[in-house]
């Protein structure tokens, strides 16, 4: 309840709105973006699924030609085949590659905190200890990219902007977002298995493997 209201009075700010951990109908979807509304936060999770009858938020992501989703590319979050199926009905313009990732991540398998709930860590894949829902990744943001382009086909030159490009369109930053004259020099070189390589900032080389 208001949350039309808000959209509209926060993107009249200059706010991005994003809608996640809802369970919105495509109705609502359209009035929301009518107001502003931007993004879709953590596609397909915690948000209301695709069904014959009602779309949802999952349907509202592929059938909208304009909106952008926040996709977590770890294979758990979303299957693999899921991926797929999102990646080839949606243009590479509208997707951003997010990882949702936490302070344990890449860290052992054992117990952690998620804002003073407990989770526990086991395979890589965290969880709340009471519910067992999924409580973030822990996922490398370049491993996601990996995932994407060995599940999908798509060359890495289409598949960057949804690392960088389209996320600085989308947040109106100028001069940031890919590698051309006259754009911030902030650059991360991968290897062939999309480990960190070398890192540069502002133009200055800051990490060397």
């Amino acid at each position: 309840p208001g949350a039309v209201d808000f959209i509209s009075k926060a993107s009249a700010a200059g706010i991005r709105c994003s809608a996640g951990h809802s369970a919105a109908t495509h109705e609502d979807f359209n009035k929301a973006k009518a107001a502003g509304l931007v993004h879709l936060t953590h596609y397909c999770n915690q948000m209301s699924p695709l069904h014959h009858r009602e779309i949802g938020l999952v349907g509202s992501g592929l059938l909208d030609r304009e909106i952008k989703i926040e996709i977590i590319c770890d294979t758990i979050h979303l299957c693999a085949d899921m991926l797929k199926t999102v990646f080839k009905n949606k243009e590479t313009d509208q997707m951003m590659m997010i990882t949702d990732s936490l302070a344990c991540s890449w860290m052992p398998d054992g117990p952690g905190d998620l804002g003073g709930l407990p989770i526990i860590v086991k395979d890589g894949v965290a969880r709340l200890q009471e519910s067992g829902a999924l409580a973030g990744s822990t996922l490398k943001y370049a491993h996601g990219l990996k995932n994407v382009h060995r599940l999908t086909g798509k060359p890495l030159s289409e598949l960057v902007k949804a690392t960088s490009w389209n996320q600085a369109q989308s947040l109106g930053l100028e001069g940031l977002g890919k590698i051309a004259p006259g754009f911030t020099a902030d650059m991360v070189l991968l290897d062939d298995d999309f480990n960190t390589s070398k890192v540069f900032i502002d133009g200055v080389e800051k990490y060397s493997a």
